[in-house]
């Protein structure tokens, strides 16, 4: 939460007092009232957010669901920050929201909900990288002004730039304590006292001190910093220290990879295209040899011909203002925008239909050239704007993006370089605001310079540019009641792939480095009796004869080529869905069109009368072993009998979702079922025939019965603090007498799983007691525990992994999640196990929120 100063009740003439005393004293004396305000939140113990706010906002502002969400996830870590953990100020955090879903709104959203607490904020600086940028903001946060989104904000902003900060009226407003002001400058205006920064450090009579001072010396200071990834450095550091604001909030779509642990959301370019909020990329490529420059161009303009009159008569058919569309060159240097602007702007192109509709826009343009390049620019979108061709030598990046870019062509870039936010990002947006179901106007076509034969070979580097996980806050309730934020990552999907399937890599092509290579845990478990209490006397350990043995199965990984198994399949909330949406009143009433003639013409007119369908009633067992035969049809699916079960597990989830009405559901719609279903499991299974390890249909059974060997001091208890060098002692229900552990939270986690009830028996697992592979490579690993737990008679066999939070989503920790609940889903479709195994990957907050609580374990676990 924020907090309203106490200097903030004073009237204008004290003020001007406070900041002549604030230039006489002590940097250590100026603050006292800054001490009040830690005590204050020192005394704070939980979470104080208004959801009642935030959920106005999001209705008022109308933001999108992932805009809202960035919002609500600043709000609960800030208050996580600073009345939970009661941390010093400032709060600094990173909302990572793909280009295109409209970060300015999240901007609006924070100034909204930090203005419109109960102690509020009125100071609100948005910085930028550039003019283009501060201009483009301005504009979006200044009434009246067709770009401007302030409509719906109740915060009434004055807008604070470098153009008007000492003009009366703004003078007067940044002074009046009870006005939210948005500062709107770049941020070399603010790090420099030269240039750009000269103005802002200036002495102004009006506010007795620079306004850089001036920013300084408040006490509710919000920065929000877009583009945040452009400010690495020790200069925009020394800013925020010197300005010592309450709240940083960076705002990017591209993250520098040493702000990740500042990430508090994360909405990728996947999860983007796929919930339809900005354009799907189409890559373009040819399968002849043809590479040249007068190609590629002809490609491009072609695409727009195409879009330009499938944008016409979609608007007329709508009754909407026809968009233009526009084609984006990146070209590498002047001189080759140059040329291509001369073949486009020839008669012998195209048949001259391009000639005076190209602008080129670069660094190097200057006086009334310039001005006149960049308000051509500024008109683009503009339907009466003759520009229909931008060439641009890397200048259009961060913060120029227009709806009607429909043609990206990078010239000499590989097409890995173009699937960037930077480039791509530029002709993402929606041009007539959602999709329009015109696949032709929902796509930006990517001209890359690769031959199509080149981009399969890429299909890996190409879909893992739009790859990534979400990142949300969640609140959840502790094992001990307390409700806390914390971060939670999600995996996101491109929905992008390649059909065609690589050539197999057989395991004799594997090379000596491949099969030398051990993850840093797998080194730690080699060497881990080699690395602690090594003078001890290594003592032995086997499972106790009282306690109930614990039998593990094994399975063998298919060797290349790989089928494609169901057993892959791990998400079973779409097959969830499938069966709801697929749940409809058996006997729907029938279409019917009447054809009527009138002036010698047929038209087509809805039946008067209504006419209910008939359905078959055919039996659910016939219908559930029809859509198993759909499932098994599937390409790549082989006639096995673990596979006919894993088949028959998804089925019975849809027909599960459907409730009572499955029957009559299936028997009216089966093939509409059948053929959803089937799309619904090729969806899941496209990209593992090359990514991701399959196993054999044969189950060998085996109890655990491996000793246990350590040279370590041996604690009669497990009640004390984790020690990595400690074997402890005092288990209820593990299956051997004494375990050891490689981390704190694998402590805590066995601790509460011993204390839970209705576990019966568990163990920590050491390596080779159930090596899962995880790669093609061959490669294993073992899970940290095992767990049999049995609740009202039903048995489920856990297989759990711990790990650090920031080690949650490395690339390694999610292919082993992946092979673990293919193993699983495996084991359990073999027909060969009692109980069903089950996979659970704990972060360490995970462990610690759950506060000794297995059961909350399973719940907060992915």
């Amino acid at each position: 939460m924020m907090w309203r100063p106490i200097f903030f009740e004073l009237s204008a003439q004290a003020l001007d007092l406070r900041l002549f005393l604030t230039q006489c004293l002590t940097d250590t004396a100026v603050r006292p009232q800054m001490e009040v305000l830690s005590r204050r939140r020192r005394r704070m113990s939980k979470l104080t957010v208004d959801s009642n706010l935030l959920a106005e906002i999001r209705h008022r502002v109308d933001l999108r669901e992932p805009n809202a969400q960035a919002v609500e996830s600043v709000a609960f870590m800030m208050s996580q920050h600073y009345d939970v953990e009661n941390k010093a100020g400032p709060f600094e955090c990173v909302v990572d929201s793909a280009t295109g879903v409209g970060k300015t709104y999240i901007l609006a959203g924070l100034i909204e909900y930090l203005a419109g607490i109960d102690n509020p904020a009125r100071n609100f600086l948005i910085l930028t990288p550039g003019r283009t940028i501060r201009d483009k903001t301005i504009r979006n946060f200044t009434p009246g002004d067709y770009k401007s989104i302030t409509g719906t904000m109740r915060s009434e902003p004055v807008i604070v730039t470098a153009e008007n900060f000492n003009s009366p009226s703004v003078a007067a407003a940044i002074k009046n304590t009870s006005r939210t002001k948005i500062y709107i400058f770049t941020v070399q205006a603010l790090t420099s006292q030269t240039g750009d920064g000269r103005e802002t450090h200036d002495y102004q009579e009006f506010l007795g001190a620079s306004l850089y001072e001036w920013l300084g010396n408040l006490h509710d200071l919000v920065i929000l910093a877009d583009e945040h990834h452009c400010y690495r450095g020790p200069a925009f550091s020394r800013t925020i220290k010197n300005l010592k604001p309450e709240v940083v909030v960076g705002v990017t779509a591209t993250p520098a990879s040493a702000d990740e642990e500042l990430v508090v959301y994360r909405y990728p370019l996947a999860q983007a295209i796929e919930d339809e909020y900005v354009k799907m990329p189409v890559l373009v490529a040819r399968k002849d040899d043809r590479s040249d420059d007068r190609t590629k161009l002809l490609d491009g303009v072609t695409l727009l011909h195409h879009k330009e009159r499938m944008s016409e008569a979609w608007a007329a058919e709508n009754g909407r203002i026809p968009v233009r569309p526009v084609m984006l060159v990146i070209a590498q240097t002047i001189d080759d925008a140059k040329a291509y602007r001369d073949i486009l702007d020839s008669e012998a192109f195209d048949d001259g239909k391009w000639i005076g509709k190209t602008l080129l826009v670069h660094s190097q343009l200057t006086g009334e050239e310039k001005e006149k390049a960049l308000a051509d620019l500024d008109a683009v979108e503009d339907p009466d704007s003759p520009v229909r061709i931008i060439l641009s030598i890397g200048m259009l990046k961060e913060g120029w993006d227009v709806k009607n870019v429909y043609v990206i062509a990078s010239m000499r870039a590989s097409v890995s370089e173009v699937l960037t936010e930077q480039t791509l990002g530029r002709g993402m947006r929606l041009p007539y605001g959602s999709y329009t179901g015109e696949q032709m106007l929902d796509t930006v076509e990517v001209l890359a310079h690769e031959r199509y034969e080149a981009l399969l070979a890429k299909r890996n580097t190409l879909t893992q540019q739009m790859i990534d996980h979400r990142i949300l806050t969640e609140i959840r309730t502790t094992g001990e009641g307390t409700k806390v934020a914390r971060k939670k990552t999600f995996e996101a999907e491109s929905s992008f792939h390649f059909k065609e399937t690589p050539s197999a890599t057989t395991e004799e092509q594997r090379t000596d480095s491949q099969d030398k290579i051990r993850s840093l845990e797998e080194r730690l478990k080699e060497t881990e009796d080699r690395t602690v209490d090594i003078p001890h006397e290594e003592q032995t350990h086997l499972p106790l004869p009282f306690r109930e043995q614990i039998e593990i199965p094994y399975v063998q990984r298919v060797a290349q080529p790989q089928p494609i198994s169901l057993n892959q399949v791990h998400d079973m909330k779409p097959f969830e869905d499938l069966g709801k949406a697929l749940t409809h009143e058996a006997g729907d009433t029938l279409t019917r069109t009447v054809l009527k003639s009138k002036s010698g013409k047929i038209r087509g007119h809805r039946a008067e009368d209504t006419v209910e369908a008939l359905f078959l009633d055919t039996p659910l067992e016939t219908s559930r072993n029809g859509l198993i035969k759909h499932v098994m049809k599937i390409r790549g699916v082989e006639q096995r009998a673990n596979e006919l079960r894993a088949a028959g597990s998804i089925v019975d989830t849809v027909i599960g979702a459907m409730g009572g009405s499955a029957s009559q559901n299936l028997s009216a719609y089966f093939e509409r079922a059948a053929k959803r279903l089937a799309a619904q499991v090729t969806d899941q299974l496209r990209d593992f025939a090359s990514t991701s390890v399959t196993f054999g249909e044969e189950v060998r059974l085996a109890t655990l019965k491996a000793p246990r060997k350590a040279r370590r001091r041996h604690e009669p208890n497990h009640e004390n603090t984790f020690e990595r060098s400690l074997a402890y002692n005092g288990w209820q229900k593990g299956a051997y007498e004494y375990a050891w552990f490689d981390s704190s939270p694998e402590y805590k986690a066995a601790g509460a799983i011993d204390a839970d009830e209705n576990v019966v028996v568990w163990a920590r697992l050491h390596r080779g007691d159930i090596p899962i592979t995880w790669t093609q490579e061959g490669r294993e690993y073992n899970p940290d525990l095992v767990v049999i737990e049995e609740i009202d008679g039903v048995r489920t066999c856990w297989l759990v992994e711990t790990k650090m939070n920031k080690e949650m989503l490395s690339a390694d920790v999610l292919a082993k999640k992946k092979a673990a609940r293919t193993w699983s889903n495996t084991v359990n479709h073999s027909g060969q196990v009692s109980g069903k195994w089950k996979y659970l990957l704990l972060s360490e907050d995970d462990v610690n929120d759950a506060a000794g609580s297995w059961a909350q374990m399973k719940d907060f676990g992915q």
